[in-house]
Parts: C-alpha cells; sequence; structure tokens
C-alpha cells in the first residue's frame, strides 16, 4: 500500500457515504457517522445521535413531505451532501476549480431560479423507496416518496431513479422530474444532469448530444469544466463549457466503477487508485492500495480521497 494512504476502523461497512468537503458522512446498519476529512471522528455519538439503528419511528411512516421531529432513520443506501460554497466553475471565463464563492452567486441561472435552489450545506440520503433531507447528526428533518439513489454535484443535490430524476428543493419537496429512458450512467453538475441510456451510445444533457462510440463505460464525473467517462485505457473527455468532444486521456486503469473530483483533481479506482490534475497535464499517477477484492466505494472529501474496501470495515483515506 501507498505510504501516504491512512487506514481507519470503522464500527461497520459503509453502505454510503458523503462529503461537504469538511464533514464525511458514513451510513451504516445502525445509523450515519461523521468524521472529518481527515479521519477524525465527530465525537462518539450514539444510537440517538447517528438516526437510529435502521427503523423509521411513527412521523416518518405513511406520509409524504414534512417534518419528521423523533423520526429514525431507515437503512440508507446513498448519501450526498453539499457544501455552504461552491467552485467558480460554474462561471464563465473562470478557471474551474479554483475559487469559492457563496453558491448563489455561481452559475448563470435566472434570479428566480437561484431563489428555488437547494439550501446550503445539505446533507440528503436514499433509503429504498424515499428521500431524506438529514440535519449534521444524521436525523431525518423531512421525506419524501423516491425509488432511487441521490447523488450531488455543484452545489446541488438529485434524486435519481430507473427512468427519471428529480432536483432537490428546500426540504420536503422534488422539483418537476426529468425523464431519463433507460438510464445507464449519470453525473451531476449544478442544475444540469449528464446522462446516457441503455439504448443506445449518445451522452445527453449538456449542450449539444455526443456519440461515445461503442466501448465499455465505467464511471462518469464533472471535473475541471469537463465531463469525464471511464472506458478501457483511459477516459473520454467532454468539454463542459461546449459539449465538444476533448481528447482521450490515458489512465493506469479502465474502465473504473468510479470517479471522483476533489478540487479539481480527477480520481478513479477498481483495486487500486489513479489521480490526475487537467490543470497541469501531467500524466495519471498510481496510488496502490493493494487491495484483493473492488472497492464497495469512493468519495471526494476536500483535498482526501476516502475508498471504502469491500471486504473489511475500513476507510482508506488519500491526500490529494
Amino acid at each position: 500500500m501507498d505510504a501516504a494512504v491512512t487506514t481507519i476502523d470503522l464500527s461497520e461497512p459503509a453502505r454510503a457515504a458523503a462529503s461537504d468537503g469538511t464533514t464525511v458522512w458514513c451510513a451504516e446498519a445502525r445509523g450515519v457517522r461523521a468524521y472529518t476529512a481527515s479521519g477524525t471522528p465527530h465525537g462518539k455519538g450514539d444510537e440517538s445521535d447517528t438516526g437510529g439503528a435502521g427503523r423509521e419511528g411513527a412521523a416518518g411512516r405513511g406520509r409524504g413531505a414534512g417534518r419528521e421531529d423523533g423520526a429514525r432513520l431507515p437503512e440508507l443506501w446513498s448519501l450526498a451532501a453539499v457544501p455552504g460554497t461552491v467552485t467558480g466553475a460554474g462561471v464563465p471565463g473562470m478557471l474551474a476549480e479554483t475559487v469559492m464563492m457563496p453558491r448563489s452567486f455561481a452559475g448563470t441561472s435566472p434570479v428566480h431560479m437561484l431563489r428555488d435552489s437547494l439550501p446550503e450545506g445539505t446533507l440528503a440520503g436514499a433509503s429504498r423507496d424515499r428521500v431524506y433531507w438529514l440535519g449534521p447528526s444524521g436525523v431525518p428533518l423531512a421525506s419524501v416518496p423516491f425509488e432511487g439513489r441521490v447523488l450531488a454535484g455543484g452545489g446541488e443535490i438529485w434524486a435519481v431513479g430507473a427512468d427519471r430524476a428529480c432536483r432537490l428543493a428546500e426540504p420536503g419537496r422534488l422539483h418537476e422530474p426529468v425523464e431519463l429512458p433507460d438510464l445507464d450512467l449519470c453525473a451531476v453538475e449544478g442544475e444540469r444532469l449528464w446522462w446516457t441510456s441503455k439504448r443506445d451510445t449518445v451522452l445527453r444533457g449538456g449542450p449539444r448530444e455526443v456519440d461515445l462510440g461503442r466501448r465499455e463505460r465505467g464511471g462518469m464525473a464533472v471535473c475541471a469544466g469537463s465531463l469525464w467517462v471511464s472506458v478501457t485505457g483511459g477516459l473520454l473527455r467532454v468539454s463542459a463549457w461546449s459539449g465538444e468532444p476533448r481528447r482521450f486521456v490515458g489512465a493506469p486503469e479502465g474502465p473504473v466503477p468510479y470517479l471522483a473530483c476533489a478540487h479539481g483533481v480527477l480520481a478513479g479506482g477498481l483495486r487500486d487508485l489513479f489521480t490526475l490534475a487537467p490543470a497541469t497535464g501531467a500524466d495519471a499517477r498510481l496510488v496502490r492500495l493493494g487491495l484483493q477484492t473492488p472497492l464497495a466505494l469512493m468519495i471526494a472529501a476536500g483535498k482526501h480521497l476516502w475508498a471504502f474496501p469491500a471486504d473489511r470495515p475500513q476507510a482508506l483515506i488519500i491526500p490529494l
């Protein structure tokens, strides 16, 4: 294993994880636990702090949106979080992933759209049939029925199902659904959702449609002003501004199921990790993890990556 990798033990295997850049939340069978981006637990906590032991209280049963005071957290299978600030990548003319600003100034949306944006610092989770807005300790604040997962990017969170997706608004409310027939892969970029369908090889959701060709595809992520797709031997790159395909970028592994962006550094992984800083033009760097089984999960957390082995309750933390 690479000498820079730090290993921390978890009380249980993480089913899902998310970060707002400073805090990392891990969903376990007994609730949600919080850590700093470098791996220090946020207090010892107990069941009441972390959302309970995988069952939902009466306040959360049989109801749609609204406050869920005293509700117990159900089993969460995905988490997503957004910070109170985002990078300047959403503003034309600014270098991607370099400047932090209040989310209300990012992007080019009309004023009425900005007023309807997701509240800053939101944490969300999804069980098998509901989406939850969560407090910092993982306690549910509100929920709505939805079958799917939650994904974050560009200061927004989306609930994504098998053939449709909805952007999250204030607690207890989803925006109008977007139809995604036979969804295959997707990546969130604020109010934009990049996606591919199992029906064909076309990338949709950007300024123009792009045919990715018939090749095996892995993870997809937006990073440093581009949409990246992991394929055999490397990465396909599409400009997030124009939708134009860019040059193919070689990578040590591919296709890999996990891609993530941490402060403008793209990372991918399966058994080992690779990192790539598009702004420097340098080749991808391999980070050896020495795993016998593939990763179960990988997320970006500020200037760190968190990787979760599938065969043990641990997190591997890689500084960037």
